[in-house]
């Protein structure tokens, strides 16, 4: 058979189907259109009221459980981030316990890092204190810095004592806080009086806080992207200086900025975006980091320890560092490397993916910063758009199809659709949710009102056409 004459048939058969679809919804429009209107309009009203609902947070405990069931669906391996765990074992011999740690041993695992070519080394540990060998970990850190790998510190925070916090979630503790009687500003970030690895360590680090705070569930979901801090210099007019969350400031090492370059970066925040920029790149490979409500962002948790590269066994690496036998080629190189420990049985926090040790959700919100997969919210205008599409495509299902056909139509394809959109828009880092609502909204209207008008109109002109006694 000719193929030109095969196609040519295939597209006027295409072309009669086409024809023949516009035609019935036509003449479906032109025998409904009143109710066909009333439809979109009702589709309108149950978007509003299901987008306003959400905007204001009416849907969230309803929302989490299946936030947290697509963050297991989506589990993928990090790419950017290695763990070094500092076991029990190891805080009690080679650290000599857990505070303070000793700068030493500290000492010789920056060097090990350096030799093993990492690209950021981030100490998930309190250095503020001052000790004896600090000369020997400043060297390490200048080691470091002259093979250009920064080093990032935990800044610990100081509060402002003129308003009492709760008594079981003292802020020196640092575990996550959930008080009202946090200081904030005026947009709604959390400020303190100050934030500082310490005065030894200012100009040879880079730092930030791991100060977080919980849902109200317990269940850790959102993080802090920037703190505020009061400002000493007179000399300046603003009242409050930015400092970052720990996991930003990895984020901008790993994008070769310092401290200044990372301030100067806060203090041009637009549309609540981080812009990151590699000085030494193009700004393709700048990071975005969208925060959301008051300064938090909201990280794709992948999952804990099991879906990084990592290591357990310090003294091993160590005693392989001082004999020259370490390989070059390991999981650190080019990575941000994390140390830390596990030693405090008070630091394990519910995620979405399960309980996570502190260090474990450090890793996580890094990883998600670095790779642009944090989640964003969609903005109000944006997803009452999607509602009102939504709302009237299924509101016009009901109108075009019977009601049997109708809820067959929502429920095995409408349905499906917009789960593995919504899953793609998730995995996108995009929030994906608010669709169900109002699919059984137009559907629950659809199955108990559009077709009794319908139906209503129809007897109405079959009377009126044939007479009350329905002859033809």
């Amino acid at each position: 058979m000719n193929p030109v004459y095969h196609l040519h048939n295939i597209f006027l058969s295409a072309k009669c189907f086409l024809v023949s679809a516009a035609k019935f919804i036509f003449n479906k429009f032109s025998l409904y259109r009143g109710y066909f209107v009333r439809a979109i309009l009702v589709g309108l009203a149950i978007s509003t009221t299901v987008t306003t609902l959400a905007w204001v947070g009416y849907f969230r405990p309803y929302q989490n459980p299946m936030t947290d069931l697509l963050h297991f669906i989506t589990q993928n391996k990090a790419n950017d981030v290695a763990l070094l765990f500092i076991t029990d074992e190891e805080y009690k011999e080679g650290f000599r316990g857990v505070s303070p740690l000793s700068r030493g041993r500290l000492a010789e695992t920056v060097n090990l890092l350096v030799k093993l070519k990492a690209r950021v080394i981030a100490l998930d540990c309190d250095l503020s204190d001052p000790s004896s060998e600090d000369r020997m970990l400043a060297d390490a850190f200048d080691r470091a810095s002259a093979a250009g790998i920064p080093i990032v510190l935990v800044g610990n925070v100081k509060a402002i004592e003129d308003k009492p916090l709760a008594e079981n979630n003292p802020l020196s503790d640092l575990r996550p806080y959930t008080d009202e009687s946090l200081h904030t500003t005026g947009d709604g970030f959390i400020l303190f009086e100050g934030i500082s690895p310490g005065a030894q360590w200012v100009g040879k680090t880079i730092y930030g806080g791991t100060f977080f705070r919980l849902d109200s569930d317990g269940v850790f979901r959102m993080v802090e992207g920037l703190y505020m801090v009061k400002n000493k210099d007179l000399t300046d007019k603003l009242p409050y200086l930015p400092v970052a969350s720990f996991p930003v400031v990895v984020a901008a090492a790993y994008q070769g900025l310092s401290q200044e370059a990372l301030t100067e970066a806060l203090l041009n925040i637009h549309d609540n975006r981080i812009i990151l920029s590699n000085p030494r790149e193009s700004h393709q490979d700048d990071i975005c980091i969208r925060m959301a409500r008051n300064g938090r962002i909201i990280p794709n948790f992948i999952g804990n320890y099991e879906h990084f590269d990592r290591e357990v066994s310090l003294k091993r690496l160590l005693e392989e560092y001082r004999s020259n036998k370490v390989e070059r080629e390991t999981i650190f190189k080019d990575k941000v490397v994390i140390v830390g420990g596990t030693f405090d049985k008070n630091d394990f926090y519910m995620t979405p993916v399960g309980r996570m040790a502190g260090m474990e959700i450090v890793a996580n919100v890094t990883q998600s910063i670095i790779s642009g997969s944090l989640i964003t919210p969609t903005s109000f205008w944006k997803a009452f758009i999607m509602q009102v599409v939504l709302g009237i495509a299924v509101a016009s299902i009901f109108i075009f199809f019977s009601r049997f056909w109708a809820t067959l139509i929502c429920f095995f394809a409408l349905f499906p659709v917009v789960v593995i959109a919504s899953l793609w828009s998730f995995s996108s880092s995009h929030y994906w949710f608010d669709f169900i609502p109002t699919i059984a909204g137009v559907m629950i209207y659809g199955q108990i009102r559009i077709k009794e008008q319908v139906i209503k109109k129809v007897k109405h002109e079959l009377e009126t056409r044939f007479g009350r006694t329905g002859q033809v």
